[in-house]
C-alpha cells in the first residue's frame, strides 16, 4: 500500500473509493511538514516530499493546495493559506478592487523517489464571487471560488454542488491515476521475494509438474485415460505448449514453463524474449487455422507473504482464439500499458500480483491482481461467448474439445 500524508484527511473523503482502488491510504504526517515560502508549487512539494519520505522511512505521497489569481501570476499559489488568513474576504475584495475576479484553482501531488519528485495535479479554471458572504471562514475557498460551470454544477436554490467544487483534486487523482500502478511497481520491497527472490518454490504439489514427470498420477492421466497419453503439441527445452483442461472452446492452448517457476515475471529476459517469439509463432498458427487473432492472458501470483488466488502457481499462458473485449472487464482496476513481454520482470516484486492481457488487437496490459477471483479472465470470456457455465475446467472438462484441439494443432508450431 502507497500511504498519503495529509494534514487534513477528512478533505479526501469523497474520494475514498478512488483511494481503495489505487490501494493508497491516508496519514496524518504527526508534526507539520516544512513549508518552503515559495510560489512555486514544485519546489514547495518537492521539500515537503523530501521531508515525508524522510519522516516515515520510505516514498510516500504528499498534497499541496492553492489558488492563483488571474491579475496576479503565481499568486497566491502555494501560500494561499497564509495570504487568506491575513487578508480575509475584505482584503481580498480590495486587493482584486478594479482588476480580474478569474483564477485558478490547482491541487498537486507528489512523492520524491529515487531522488527526484513525481509530480501530478489538477488545474481548474474560473472565478472568485466576492459578493457572496461566506458560510464558513475557515472554508474560504470552497465558498468563494466558483469554477467555470458546466451542466449540473449548481443546484436549484443557486449553490454550487459540492462535487464541482472538488474538481482540482479530483483531476490531480486522475492523474496519480495513470501512474499509480508503475508507481506501485518503483517502490515495492526488493527484499523478502518469495523462494529466495528467484520464483521457485521449495516444495509444491503441482498439476503441471506431475503430468511432465509422466509418474501417472496427474489429474491429466485421470481425466484422458485410454483416450490420450500426452496432450503436447509443442516443446522445446524451455516451454511446453497443450490444450488446457475444461477446454471451453476449440483452439485454446496453455504455454508452460518446463521449469517450476512462480510467473511469467521471474524469467530471465533471454527467456521471455524466447517467450516472445513462441507466443508469436502460435498466433499465426491460430490465425491460419480459426481466423482470429487470440486472446493471451496470464493470472501471476503474488509472492507468498502476500499471495494472490491462482488456481494453479506453475506459470502459464492461456492462448484462446476467442474474439471478445477483455479491458472493459477489469479497467477499474489499476492496469498499465505494456508493449513487451520482457516489461514483465517488473512484476515480480508485486506485492498485490498481476494480470496479464493481450486483447485480439494486440494491445497489452498488466492490472492489479489483488482479490482476483479464481479464473477471473476465463469468466469473462465464457460469459461475452454465451457459455458461462464453462468457466471452471471441474464443472466443464472439455475432454472433446480438448482432443479436437491437440488433434488440430500437434507438431503444427514452429519457430
Amino acid at each position: 500500500m502507497l500511504t498519503l500524508v495529509t494534514s487534513n484527511p477528512a478533505k479526501y473523503a469523497p474520494f475514498q473509493g478512488t483511494l481503495d482502488r489505487y490501494q493508497v491510504v491516508l496519514e496524518a504526517p504527526g508534526e507539520a511538514l516544512p513549508e518552503v515560502q515559495s510560489l512555486d508549487f514544485r519546489e514547495t512539494l518537492t521539500a515537503k516530499a523530501r521531508a515525508a519520505a524522510a519522516r516515515f522511512g520510505r516514498p510516500v505521497l504528499v498534497d499541496d493546495t492553492g489558488l492563483v489569481l488571474g491579475a496576479y501570476p503565481q499568486f497566491p499559489g502555494p501560500l494561499t493559506a497564509t495570504v487568506l488568513r491575513s487578508l480575509g474576504v475584505e482584503g481580498l475584495r480590495r486587493l482584486l478592487k478594479g482588476t480580474s475576479d478569474r483564477a485558478v484553482m490547482e491541487c498537486h501531488l507528489g512523492c520524491w523517489v529515487d531522488g527526484e519528485l513525481r509530480h501530478w495535479q489538477g488545474r481548474v479554471p474560473g472565478r472568485l464571487d466576492l459578493a457572496r458572504t461566506p458560510r464558513n471562514p475557515r472554508m474560504l475557498l470552497s465558498d468563494l471560488f466558483l469554477p467555470d460551470e458546466t451542466p449540473g454544477t449548481v443546484d436549484q436554490a443557486g449553490e454550487l454542488e459540492g462535487g464541482a467544487r472538488l474538481r482540482h483534486r479530483e483531476e490531480a487523482l486522475a492523474a496519480l491515476g495513470t501512474d499509480i500502478f508503475g508507481l506501485h511497481l518503483a517502490l515495492a520491497p526488493k527484499e523478502g521475494m518469495a523462494c529466495g527472490g528467484n520464483g521457485l518454490r521449495q516444495s509444491h504439489d503441482c498439476p503441471f509438474c506431475h503430468e511432465l514427470a509422466e509418474d501417472g498420477g496427474s489429474i491429466f492421466a485421470g481425466m484422458m485415460a485410454g483416450r490420450l497419453t500426452s496432450r503436447i503439441v509443442y516443446e522445446d527445452e524451455h516451454f511446453i505448449v497443450m490444450p488446457p483442461l475444461g477446454q471451453f472452446m476449440v483452439g485454446g492452448l496453455l504455454v508452460l514453463t518446463r521449469r517450476h517457476v512462480l510467473s511469467l515475471a521471474h524469467l530471465s529476459p533471454e527467456l521471455l524474449i524466447h517467450l516472445e517469439r513462441l507466443v508469436g509463432a502460435i498466433r499465426r498458427v491460430l490465425w491460419e487455422r480459426w481466423g482470429v487473432s487470440p486472446l493471451v492472458f496470464e493470472h501471476g501470483p503474488a509472492p507468498e507473504w502476500s499471495k494472490g488466488v491462482c488456481c494453479v502457481d506453475h506459470a502459464h499462458l492461456n492462448i484462446f482464439p476467442a474474439a471478445v473485449p477483455v479491458h472493459p472487464s477489469l479497467a477499474a482496476r489499476m492496469h498499465l500499458p505494456i508493449q513487451s513481454l520482457t516489461e514483465l520482470e517488473r512484476l515480480r516484486s508485486a506485492e498485490f500480483g498481476y494480470l496479464f492481457v493481450q486483447e485480439n488487437d494486440g494491445a497489452r496490459r498488466i492490472y492489479d491482481g489483488r482479490d482476483v477471483p479464481t479464473q477471473l479472465v476465463r469468466r469473462v470470456i465464457t460469459t461475452q461467448l454465451g457459455m458461462p457455465e464453462r468457466w471452471h475446467w471441474r464443472d466443464y472438462p472439455g475432454r472433446e474439445e480438448l482432443l479436437a484441439t491437440y488433434a488440430a494443432l500437434k507438431d503444427q508450431i514452429r519457430l
